[in-house]
């Protein structure tokens, strides 16, 4: 049984917490940290969020051991794993504090605020004795692990476009809004659009060069980005990202893939599955694994138990996304291509 300190209460926070209680025979929670005495006493009908079908249910927390400070946490000797929810501005100072502790580490994307932080993360990784991992939740999406499959086996043949979209309403649910203060959360470039950013190294490495267009509020950070990816002439690349439309708008991601002998198209708002269109006809091909929060929980826990390093979610690739959503930043600040190391 591992043993799991949560720090960080808001709304992913308590959308990990419900997970762990369908992995009770293989984690427990015993340990929660959060500033917010409401929270950290299990009050989670009040933590709003932007994903329909994730709302939220106060819970008994007795026996779970509660702590206002993190550091208090990572001194419990009971906790085995701590995975860290807290808010961007933190992870960087948590990860390495708790790997330095002999903890296990799963953190919530993004990996930081910028590449410094996220080499130092890595640095004390590489030093640690626990297993590290950053929560890329679309990398086990299974509607995105169903494409990553048809594209590495080419049963469609070659992929020729691809279009990546997550779209929200300017998200108004976390404490105080610090979500929207670009100096602790990134931006929605960085919180948002990281997501299609790390999915697309996954599927297709990265990329020769990146061109960006964005804007950027007054006094705020990017709310909106359309980036294109440079993989050569044969292949279009498109990623769209943001959280500028009003708040009644619906929480929206998905992509359009165009192969050779077939598209693939998936759209999560639209309440429709993930179609394939070929020869003048479509289909719905099952489509099989838990959401992605729990994929990945029990693919950390995997690793944990086996004792290997994560493979399908590395840290180091988790780097290369806040890399190349800082590419595309500064090519929508020049207007130029950037070229990509």
């Amino acid at each position: 049984m591992i043993r799991v300190g949560l720090i960080g209460a808001g709304f992913i926070g308590r959308v990990h917490f419900d997970q762990y209680d369908k992995l009770t025979d293989r984690a427990r929670i015993v340990a929660i940290c959060d500033k917010e005495p409401d929270r950290r006493a299990g009050r989670f009908s009040r933590i709003g969020g932007n994903l329909p079908g994730f709302a939220g249910q106060d819970r008994d927390l007795h026996d779970v051991r509660q702590y206002a400070d993190w550091r208090d946490l990572l001194a419990d000797a009971d906790v085995d794993m701590v995975d860290i929810c807290a808010p961007t501005f933190l992870h960087c100072e948590i990860s390495v504090a708790a790997l330095n502790a002999g903890k296990h580490v799963l953190c919530e994307k993004p990996m930081a605020l910028n590449v410094h932080q996220c080499d130092d993360m890595l640095a004390a990784a590489a030093r640690a004795k626990g297993k590290f991992m950053i929560a890329q939740c679309i990398r086990f999406w299974p509607e995105y692990v169903y494409l990553r499959q048809v594209f590495q086996d080419g049963r469609y043949g070659e992929l020729k476009a691809v279009h990546f979209r997550r779209q929200a309403g300017i998200p108004g649910y976390s404490l105080n809004n610090w979500i929207l203060d670009p100096t602790l959360s990134g931006g929605g470039s960085l919180d948002l659009h990281v997501h299609d950013v790390d999915y697309a190294i996954q599927l297709l490495g990265k990329p020769k060069a990146v061109f960006a267009q964005a804007y950027q509020r007054a006094g705020g950070g990017i709310d909106r980005v359309h980036a294109l990816w440079d993989y050569g002439p044969d292949r279009v690349v498109q990623l769209e990202g943001f959280w500028d439309m009003p708040g009644a708008f619906t929480f929206n991601m998905g992509y359009t893939a165009v192969f050779e002998k077939a598209g693939v198209h998936y759209d999560i708002g639209s309440g429709k599955p993930l179609t394939v269109y070929r020869n003048g006809t479509s289909e719905t091909p099952a489509i099989t694994g838990s959401d992605g929060y729990r994929a990945e929980l029990e693919y950390f826990l995997d690793c944990i138990e086996r004792d290997t390093a994560p493979t399908i979610s590395t840290p180091v690739e988790s780097r290369d996304a806040v890399a190349l959503a800082m590419a595309e930043r500064q090519s929508a600040r020049t207007g130029m291509p950037v070229s990509v190391a």
